[in-house]
C-alpha cells in the first residue's frame, strides 16, 4: 500500500509539470496567432490608407471635365461595301459626335465615367483604341496635355516621351502626343492626336504592347484618315 501511495503521487506530480509546460507553450502560439507582431502595411506608404495600381484603362484620354459634351451612338456598322471605308473596317462614332474607323469585330464599348469609347481588340485585349470628345477649356490644349502628362508620369515612373508637339491638324489647334511606359501587361507603346475644334476638345488614341505596336499603328493610321471633325 505504501509503495502503490508513492506511485500515485510521482505521477500526479509529473501530470501536473507537463501540464504546465504546455500551457506556457499554448500561450506563446497564441500570441503570436493574435498578431503581437504587426503585419506590414499592405499599401508600403507610410500614411496611406490605400494606394491603388493603375492599369491600362488609366491611360489618359480627354482632358477631363466637369460636364461632359452629348455622346452619339457608341458604334454604327455601315452597309457592306460603303464607299471610304477600307475592307476589313467599319465605321463608328463617339461622344461630342467624333467619327472614325475600327477593324471589323472590334468591340466598342462607352468608357463609364468618361467622355470616350474604347474599341478593343477581341484577340489582344492590351490593344485598343479610345476616341471622343469633351468641352475646351479655357486654357490652350497644349498646356491641358502637358498637365496630363505631368500626372501621368505621377502613376507610371517608367513613362517614356517620344514626342509631345502642338501643332495644327486639318486646320484645327492640335497635339501630337507619343509616349512609352510599363503597364501590368508590359511594355506599351502609345500614339494619340488631340485636337479642338468648335469648342470641343476631341482625341483619336491609339494603344498596344511594344512586341504587337506594328500592327497597331497600321490601324491607327488608318483611323486617322478618317477621323471626323
Amino acid at each position: 500500500m505504501i509503495v502503490l501511495a508513492a506511485n500515485l503521487t510521482a505521477c500526479a506530480i509529473v501530470g501536473t509539470t507537463l501540464l504546465v509546460v504546455r500551457s506556457g507553450g499554448g500561450g506563446e502560439a497564441n500570441a503570436a496567432e493574435s498578431g503581437s507582431t504587426p503585419a506590414p502595411s499592405s499599401t508600403g506608404v507610410p500614411g496611406s490608407a490605400s494606394v491603388t495600381t493603375p492599369t491600362d484603362p488609366s491611360e489618359p484620354t480627354t482632358p477631363t471635365t466637369s460636364t461632359p459634351a452629348t455622346s452619339a451612338p457608341a458604334t454604327s456598322t455601315p452597309p457592306a461595301g460603303e464607299p471610304g471605308v477600307p475592307a476589313g473596317f467599319q465605321a463608328v462614332s463617339g461622344p461630342a459626335g467624333v467619327t472614325t474607323l475600327i477593324p471589323v469585330g472590334w468591340q466598342a464599348k462607352p468608357r463609364e465615367g468618361q467622355t470616350s469609347t474604347q474599341a478593343t481588340d477581341p484577340a489582344e485585349p492590351t490593344s485598343f483604341l479610345r476616341y471622343g470628345g469633351s468641352p475646351s477649356p479655357s486654357r490652350p490644349l497644349f498646356d491641358v496635355q502637358k498637365d496630363g502628362e505631368a500626372e501621368f508620369i505621377t502613376r507610371y515612373p517608367s513613362y517614356q516621351r517620344v514626342a509631345l508637339t502642338p501643332g495644327k491638324w486639318r486646320g484645327h489647334e492640335s497635339v501630337t502626343w507619343e509616349f512609352e511606359f510599363d503597364a501590368e501587361g508590359g511594355r506599351k507603346h502609345v500614339n494619340s492626336v488631340y485636337w479642338r475644334s468648335g469648342g470641343v476638345d476631341y482625341v483619336l488614341y491609339a494603344s498596344a504592347l511594344v512586341t504587337t505596336w506594328p500592327k497597331m499603328k497600321t490601324i491607327y493610321t488608318t483611323a486617322l484618315t478618317s477621323t471626323k471633325p
